[in-house]
């Protein structure tokens, strides 16, 4: 991994093709009652007078990725649902027909919305977690041979829009931890800045316009503290500063090159890429807030380690260096984060995931990754991989938003 790979790569530059979007045709993750080796079985019994609301609601089922969905028949679940867009009533079955939940969703004035709500109350009743639904995914895709823009998604790869509008390279797209906002890098004619993109009124700002590149934005889970990677004196180095304005804090000095800051759960600790290792890239952690050094993280494999992506349950999805190939690897991170336990993915631990940029989704259990100039969906406990998102030209760079309520 060279000092490119941090800053932006000739790839990015040779970008094909204006992107003619396709959502994967394949269904939902195929995934027992603890999804931990298998997905428990669900039949949807429907029961609805609007077909579209029926119909999204058995697609979210599929693609959550928690269910192995059947047509009909003996299942760990059934499900059914009465009434319409603006009023109706989900029941969840056991395997004998009797009902174990029962909820009510009023008010929706979108089909898909209302859908996307109430699977992950389903999700929510029978394994506890808060669901994948109601998240969006947001990436960067070449619109020409030089150019790249943001776009989002829904969970399943649904309703692509194009975000901006910049003619230029607009790259590394991070949601902010309210999901109501991202921010990217922005490369114009002799300069790079760091903007923020607010979704919810169609605004953009600048958060950084210091010399040289302005790149990796990431901001804090109280969204109060933006992580970067700026240059200086021909050095390129891990910062920190108040979003709204104010000093900045360098954190990493001298020849090693730093990229991809990550934060962890608690906002307490940052995660990031730097070639300290004779060159070689591997993932390190530090406190931004009490000082002092950054710490090797001890325990991960690969030669080199790249591109962190760290889950709300304290594990590190990350690109690993395996012969010539970077391939997604999962650790358990302990209390202080400077060690890590290698977990499997997908159930027999032998499956082999080549790619780029994992990110966590919400129920810290699937990744989205780039293979191949497309984006993929990957279930780490199961090993099971389905398209979310590909074109003509390239696509990569997602990361995926929290819930978004």
């Amino acid at each position: 991994m060279k000092k490119t790979l941090f800053l932006l790569t000739a790839a990015i530059l040779l970008a094909a093709a204006i992107p003619l979007f396709a959502q994967s045709a394949s269904g939902g993750i195929v995934v027992t009652a603890d999804a931990k080796n298998a997905n428990p079985t669900l039949v949807f019994a429907g029961g609805l007078s609007d077909q579209a609301l029926s119909a999204k609601l058995l697609s979210d089922f599929q693609y959550c990725g928690w269910f192995t969905v059947l047509k009909s028949g003996t299942a760990a679940y059934h499900v059914s649902a009465k009434g319409n867009l603006q009023d109706f009533t989900v029941t969840i079955s056991n395997s004998a027909g009797v009902p174990m939940h029962s909820f009510r969703i009023t008010d929706s004035k979108e089909v898909d919305a209302a859908a996307h709500t109430a699977v992950d109350t389903v999700l929510n009743k029978i394994f506890g977690i808060q669901g994948i639904c109601r998240s969006k995914v947001v990436f960067s895709a070449a619109t020409s041979a030089k150019n790249r823009e943001i776009f989002i998604c829904d969970f399943d790869g649904s309703n692509i829009k194009q975000i901006t509008h910049n003619n230029t390279l607009c790259v590394e797209p991070v949601w902010a931890p309210d999901g109501k906002s991202f921010v990217y890098s922005f490369y114009g004619p002799s300069y790079t800045n760091l903007v923020q993109y607010n979704l919810e009124t169609g605004l953009s700002r600048r958060l950084t316009q210091y010399g040289g590149i302005n790149a990796g934005g990431s901001l804090s889970p109280d969204g109060k503290t933006l992580a970067m990677i700026l240059s200086n004196n021909n050095q390129v180095d891990l910062y920190t500063r108040p979003t709204e304005g104010g000093k900045l804090k360098q954190l990493s000095s001298g020849k090693p090159v730093e990229a991809s800051p990550r934060w962890s759960p608690d906002g307490k600790k940052l995660c990031f890429v730097s070639d300290a290792r004779n060159g070689r890239p591997v993932l390190c952690v530090i406190d931004p807030f009490a000082g002092g050094k950054a710490t090797e993280i001890s325990g991960l494999v690969g030669s080199e380690r790249v591109a962190p992506s760290w889950s709300t349950d304290n594990k590190i999805a990350y690109c690993a260096k395996i012969n010539r190939n970077y391939e997604l690897r999962v650790a358990k991170l302990s209390a202080d984060g400077k060690s890590g336990t290698m977990e499997e993915v997908g159930v027999a631990g032998n499956n082999t995931f080549q790619g780029e940029d994992p990110s966590w989704a919400p129920d810290n259990r699937h990744v989205t990754m780039t293979v191949n100039g497309a984006i993929y969906v990957i279930d780490t406990r199961l090993g099971a991989k389905r398209k979310l998102v590909s074109g003509s030209g390239k696509v990569g760079q997602s990361n995926w938003s929290p819930i978004l309520k």
